[in-house]
């Protein structure tokens, strides 16, 4: 029974996945200020007004792009300059806060 224990416990360590930080950032987005947090799994979190909305990447001839459909919340990164999307609202150019 300690075999069989132990053996499920080292199977479930093998297939954990972790997600790593790849960056973070804060921008002010027109009036609204937003930290980026971009993960290592083609995901980023943007926290806006104490929400965290989890965005995954999508294919976007405009360049890279990050959405959740059901928040309605997307971040685009095009010719080196980042865009913010909510709620049916397109958020001035989003200028990185140092």
């Amino acid at each position: 029974m300690k075999y069989w224990i132990l053996g499920l416990s080292l199977m479930v360590m093998a297939c954990s996945h972790s997600v790593d930080v790849k960056d973070q950032a804060s921008y002010k987005c027109g009036d609204q200020i937003i930290r980026v947090t971009v993960l290592n799994d083609n995901s980023m979190i943007v926290r806006a007004n104490g929400i965290d909305h989890v965005l995954t990447k999508v294919a976007s001839p405009a360049g890279e792009k990050y959405e959740d459909a059901v928040s309605q919340v997307s971040f685009t990164k095009q010719d080196g300059e980042f865009y913010l999307g909510m709620q049916g609202r397109n958020y001035p150019l989003c200028l990185k806060i140092k």
